[in-house]
């Protein structure tokens, strides 16, 4: 785990700021890093020869920017490869690199700057967080510098179906977490578990005939049902764990895609460990809706898990 990590370059990225964010692995013995950049294609949109020719010293300015961004990407870590350069889709050159390099990580800034009313994260992030064969971080343009607080979301909906989200939950959400902060020097992860008490808003109106005290025993109920899961999952989780990495448990009520965020924002996490499972049977379709939801508010970087044995159609002929 984390022995090569991908790092996705573009134009406009502020580079300093993804290598800030992975200086702390800058020399660590086992790790290389591949600095991956993907060109574009301009002048064949166009037919005007003035046009073609502006297009072509565009792409030529392009290229030759890409080129810098990624020499600076190697200079900073001893242990970086030569920079792969490639040409077509972002996303799917990306994924393509991933597999053919085999790549335990893929590093990328998101794609929108914060501040932006658009979504911070943007097509191409969006496709690696669903296609992409290996673990994708996406780190916030305003993160300028290595996480010192990692959090894990679990879903104990996940953990108890016989899919390949059971292993999922199990294994890989707390060994990547827990190597994660191993190779940062943290000695703690946070593991949330939100948890709603399905259908209280109906035993809470007139036609239920019910006290609010008969509610309320019905809602302690669903969270010492949650709270039971959440502290067997972590027993059992400590053998996955990377070795003096403690487990913090944070039990929170509501929907998910609020209360992980907000969870998240309260512990100044600035590193969250998500996972999806793959349900449908299709690759590529592997985050559900809650996935998204939490991504979509949640206010640091985002590390997200793919289930054991996820395959990415764009990168299956890619590898060596």
């Amino acid at each position: 785990m984390l022995k090569r990590i991908l790092i996705a370059v573009d134009y406009d990225d502020p580079v300093a700021c993804t290598i800030n964010n992975l200086k702390p692995l800058a020399g660590q013995e086992g790790i290389e890093f591949i600095p991956v950049g993907v060109t574009q294609t301009l002048s064949s949109a166009f037919t005007k020869a003035n046009v073609v020719s502006m297009a072509k010293l565009a792409e030529s300015i392009m290229v030759q920017d890409l080129r810098e961004r990624l020499a600076d990407v190697k200079s900073a870590f001893p242990n970086a490869k030569d920079p792969h350069l490639m040409s077509g889709t972002i996303g799917d050159e990306i994924i393509k690199a991933a597999a053919l390099h085999e790549a335990d990580l893929v590093v990328k800034l998101a794609d929108r700057p914060s501040e932006e009313k658009a979504p911070l994260f943007g097509a191409t992030d969006r496709k690696l967080i669903r296609k992409c064969p290996a673990p994708v971080w996406i780190v916030r343009p305003e993160q300028d510098t290595a996480p010192t607080r990692i959090a894990v979301a679990v879903d104990n909906t996940d953990a108890h179906e016989t899919d390949s989200g059971a292993d999922l939950q199990a294994s890989n959400l707390i060994k990547h977490a827990t190597a994660l902060a191993d190779r940062f020097g943290i000695s703690k992860v946070h593991v949330i578990h939100a948890w709603s008490p399905v259908g209280v808003h109906f035993l809470e109106g007139r036609r239920s005939g019910l006290t609010s005290q008969q509610v309320d025993e019905y809602v302690q109920e669903w969270e010492a049902i949650s709270r039971k899961w959440l502290n067997d999952f972590l027993e059992k989780s400590k053998p996955l764990a990377a070795s003096g990495i403690d487990l913090e448990p944070k039990l929170v009520m509501g929907n998910p895609r609020r209360a992980i965020p907000n969870t998240v924002r309260e512990i100044s996490a600035d590193l969250l460990v998500i996972g999806s499972a793959n349900r449908t049977g299709l690759q590529g379709l592997i985050i559900g809706n809650t996935a998204e939801g939490v991504i979509d508010r949640t206010d640091c970087g985002i590390y997200v898990v793919k289930p054991e044995g996820f395959a990415s159609v764009i990168g299956s002929t890619a590898r060596k």
